[in-house]
């Protein structure tokens, strides 16, 4: 689960953390290695993926031969697409911190990704913070514990940043204020917050056949005619 948190540590700028690590080449080469890492494994989900092309290669009679041959092709192409996949998001796509600068009134953001920090633009860039904080409550007697869901989305002027789940422990009241401080009236900041009961499931419906009297079955009219002489 990802956090978004906001990190202080740097006295010339505030970071709103969207995902641990990121800026750095280095982060992003070390990343990339779960593509590696994991390409074993992609490599014979991909090939059962085409498990229905095999029964009906076999079925039209072409052998073995040819299947080994189009599992391997097809284990191999899925594992260089979720490699490049995985290698472009740790490189290019994954924004992990939002970098305002200067800490006493940000003026300019810059967005962190896994690779590099990019150059510093207007403040006006974000156009929109917003924090959604769901409580899902048990309706009675259900044994579930309620659920918190908690998300923070940021809208950039050309983009939306995929949302990023925060811990259900965290204040969000507290959050919305330690952002807004710092960010407004330039960025607005949102703060939802929905309590809604969980659903009842729908009782169980009865069968139409059950109630049928047993009592009833067999009885069927009967005629009775008698010759007369």
């Amino acid at each position: 689960m990802e956090t978004a948190w906001v990190d202080r540590s740097d006295p010339d700028v505030i970071d709103l953390v969207l995902r641990e690590g990121g800026g750095s080449l280095r982060y992003a080469a070390r990343s990339s290695l779960d593509a590696v890492r994991a390409a074993p494994l992609a490599f014979v989900f991909g090939a059962l993926l085409a498990l229905p092309v095999y029964i009906v290669m076999l079925l039209a009679g072409t052998g073995w031969g040819p299947v080994r041959v189009a599992a391997g092709i097809a284990g191999a192409l899925y594992a260089t697409v979720q490699a490049l996949l995985t290698v472009s998001s740790a490189f290019v796509l994954n924004v992990h911190r939002l970098r305002f600068s200067p800490a006493a009134a940000p003026a300019t953001v810059a967005v962190v990704r896994g690779a590099r920090t990019g150059r510093p633009r207007p403040l006006t860039k974000v156009r929109r913070i917003r924090i959604d904080h769901s409580t899902e409550e048990p309706y009675d007697g259900d044994p579930r514990p309620e659920t918190v869901t908690i998300t923070l989305t940021v809208l950039l002027a050309h983009r939306r940043i995929p949302p990023a789940t925060l811990s259900p422990q965290i204040d969000t009241a507290a959050l919305h204020h330690e952002l807004h401080e710092f960010l407004a009236p330039v960025v607005p900041v949102d703060l939802f917050v929905r309590h809604h009961r969980r659903p009842e499931p729908p009782p169980p419906q009865d069968n139409p056949h059950s109630r049928i009297e047993w009592g009833a079955l067999g009885h069927g009219g009967s005629t009775g005619g008698g010759g007369g002489s």
